[in-house]
């Protein structure tokens, strides 16, 4: 499972409501999840994902972290 949660950067609050997708690269699991809202704590889950090398975090389709993605992944923005 791949946890984030997205972080203000001016405010250091929990941002709500952002739609969030992640995507990984891969021969066999490569592809981009389904896109989901932050919740109240800003974070949102994707349970059918695991941490890997080399993928993507987008926040209302923007990318906003190329790279590793961890098992909880905070992000400031």
């Amino acid at each position: 499972m791949v946890i984030v949660q997205l972080i203000s950067a001016k405010t250091g609050e929990p941002v709500k409501g952002k739609r969030v997708s992640v995507g990984t690269t891969g021969f066999l699991s490569g592809g981009v999840t389904d896109r989901q809202f932050t919740n109240s704590r800003g974070e949102v889950e994707f349970p059918k994902i695991g941490p890997c090398n080399d993928g993507s975090i987008f926040v209302d389709g923007d990318r906003v972290h190329k790279g590793k993605i961890e098992g909880f992944n905070r992000l400031y923005i």
